[in-house]
This record gives C-alpha cells, sequence and structure tokens, in this order.
C-alpha cells in the first residue's frame, strides 16, 4: 500500500478530529492550538523520512534548574516519550516528537499529538513548581554524604 501524500493524510487527520477542511500550509506544515495556548506543528521531514510534531512549552523563562531539569529529560528521549526538546529562536523550550512516515496514519499522528500534548502540559507544570537556581533540592545521596 502506498503511503498517503501530505495533503492526503492532513486531510485524514482532519477528519478524524472534525476539521475536515485542515489542510497543510505553503511550507507543508499544519498547525494546531489546543486549550487556546498549546500549539501543535506537524511537518512532514521527507529528507529524514519521517514526520515531526512540535510543541513549545508555555513557560517562558527558563533559569539555569528549568534548563538542568530539560537536559536531564533529554537523556535517551526517556522525559518525553521518544522524543527530545530544544530551544527555539526565542529561546522558548520547545519538545520534538519523530513518527516514522512508513508508520504514518491519520490515528498515529493523533495519538502522538495527544502524547506531545501530555508531556507539554506535564514538563510545563514540572517547570513551573521546580526550585529556583540556587535553592535546588539536594542530591538524593546529599544526606548521608559527609560535609568536611
Amino acid at each position: 500500500m502506498q503511503p498517503l501524500s501530505t495533503d492526503e493524510l492532513i486531510s485524514e487527520l482532519g477528519k478524524l478530529i472534525g476539521i475536515p477542511a485542515l489542510r497543510a500550509d505553503s511550507q507543508g506544515c499544519c498547525h494546531l492550538v489546543f486549550d487556546g495556548s498549546l500549539a501543535v506543528v506537524i511537518r512532514h521531514v521527507p529528507a529524514q523520512s519521517r514526520w515531526l510534531l512540535s510543541c513549545a512549552l508555555e513557560k517562558q523563562t527558563l533559569d539555569s534548574e528549568g534548563l538542568r531539569l530539560l537536559l536531564r529529560g533529554n537523556w535517551l528521549g526517556a522525559g518525553f516519550g521518544g522524543g527530545w526538546v530544544g530551544l527555539d529562536e526565542q529561546d522558548r523550550a520547545v519538545l520534538h516528537l519523530p513518527v516514522p512516515f512508513a508508520d504514518a496514519s491519520a490515528s498515529v499522528l493523533l495519538q502522538a499529538t495527544e502524547m506531545l500534548l501530555d508531556h507539554a502540559e506535564r514538563w510545563d507544570k514540572r517547570l513551573k513548581e521546580s526550585p529556583q537556581a540556587g535553592q535546588r533540592a539536594p542530591a538524593p545521596m546529599a544526606m548521608w554524604a559527609q560535609r568536611i
């Protein structure tokens, strides 16, 4: 079976989520906004044979502790469901989740979108609740470590 084109797949996704007129823009991207604040961008990246879903976090400024938490989440993609985080041109944290082109269907893109949104909400909450730089919680071994 031949994979769907970008336009066909975005159209099928639109039908699945109740937006039958959903189409990709002139750059081949689809922009969806959820709850008025979380925007997911879905784009086909032919050079990498995959779709890439991206979502900027709501937290606008990141201190060193927030960046540290995000970098720890990048370790093997464990904190982002197999994806990763990066900083955009405005230094906002952006979560990315790849979907192999061969696996892509409207239902797979919908599941990936839901997973990306779940991770974005979880990371926004975690970053908002994290201690400020300089107030970092002690490392687990710190309470048993000998101070000299």
